[in-house]
């Protein structure tokens, strides 16, 4: 694992400093705005640090060093004095992000495993999708403010959603929007949803219990949108599925969306929605449209559902690649698929 410092003037510059370096699939660990230089405190320069890691893998090598540059430079200390006081902190991240390399690693050897064993022998089979399978109910704004959370399955992108939804109700359509994030289990999820409310400037909570989420909310009542990131869940794992649910009993949600991703099998997309209906989801957001050939699992779901489709991602682009599920955008990311309108 590569661990590198980037410091800039401020957040955006920080992070597009961390994408040109470390590539799109960097980790913030650590983020802070901090004061640089001056006397006695007086004209003191205003910076930004972001702490950040990336597997350093023998292609992320490749990319920095080209074979036409000569041999890569010696080996530089990941650490400068100043930095110590983060060392603890950063050991458990690093273990942190072990575990959830390992994990996606095994996932991915099953997807891959699963995907050789579905090939078809013969030609790829069109499915028939009629306009009256979609159903579509993007957010919508009430009372002030309009709370709405986003629950799913660990990796599935829920929190790179959030951003993106975030970016495009308080940029696009000027709407005043704050953030509650509850996913505390991994640190790297809350510095990223820092570092965007950072970049995009609005409020973020971080809730650790029931009582702190209460207080989040009325901190944020004058909001006209609220959103909620949430922990992932294994579909398997009824307990924590329970404790989410206790977690907002009580508490007021106008909205919550289930989040699914859209090149899962489709009999683990069904037993993820039945297993979240404790929560009482009344939308469903599908992801990662960009790394699946058919969307016809994503379809067959949200119609034997009759539950209503609110948004589609289709890349990891913060706030660009996000659309409302419509049946014009589910029609052109489905080149495979037969439509009849």
């Amino acid at each position: 694992m590569r661990v590198k410092r980037f410091v800039a003037d401020n957040a955006q510059q920080a992070i597009a400093q961390v994408k040109k370096d470390l590539g799109k699939d960097a980790l913030i660990l650590h983020s802070r705005p901090f004061k640089e230089g001056g006397f006695l405190g007086l004209f003191a320069k205003k910076k930004y640090e972001v702490l950040a890691a990336v597997d350093n893998t023998e292609s992320m090598s490749m990319r920095s060093f080209p074979k036409d540059e000569g041999e890569p430079p010696a080996k530089q200390p990941l650490f400068k004095v100043e930095q110590e006081v983060i060392l603890p902190e950063l050991e458990k991240v690093k273990k942190e992000l072990t575990e959830i390399k390992e994990a996606i690693e095994g996932v991915s050897a099953q997807v891959r495993s699963t995907s050789n064993l579905a090939q078809p022998a013969s030609p790829t089979k069109k499915v028939e999708i009629h306009e009256s399978m979609i159903q579509t109910l993007p957010i919508k704004l009430r009372s002030r403010p309009t709370v709405v959370a986003l629950v799913g399955p660990t990796g599935v992108g829920k929190t790179t959603t959030i951003a993106k939804l975030a970016a495009n109700f308080a940029l696009f359509e000027g709407k005043s929007v704050g953030l509650i994030t509850i996913d505390t289990y991994r640190i790297a999820a809350v510095e990223q949803l820092k570092t965007y409310s950072e970049i995009i400037n609005l409020p973020i909570e971080v809730v650790y219990t029931a009582a702190e989420f209460k207080k989040a909310l009325a901190n944020l009542e004058e909001k006209e949108l609220v959103l909620i990131d949430t922990a992932g869940r294994s579909q398997k794992n009824k307990q924590q599925i329970r404790e989410l649910r206790h977690f907002f009993n009580g508490r007021r949600l106008d909205e919550t969306h289930l989040v699914l991703s859209a090149n899962t099998k489709l009999e683990d997309l069904l037993e993820t929605a039945e297993s979240f209906r404790e929560i009482e989801y009344n939308r469903l957001i599908f992801t990662k449209l960009d790394e699946t050939n058919s969307l016809g699992n994503v379809l067959e779901v949200a119609d034997r559902l009759k539950i209503p489709m609110s948004y589609v991602t289709t890349g990891q682009n913060v706030p660009e690649d996000i659309e409302v599920a419509t049946f014009e955008v589910i029609k052109r990311h489905a080149g495979k698929e037969c439509f009849n309108a």
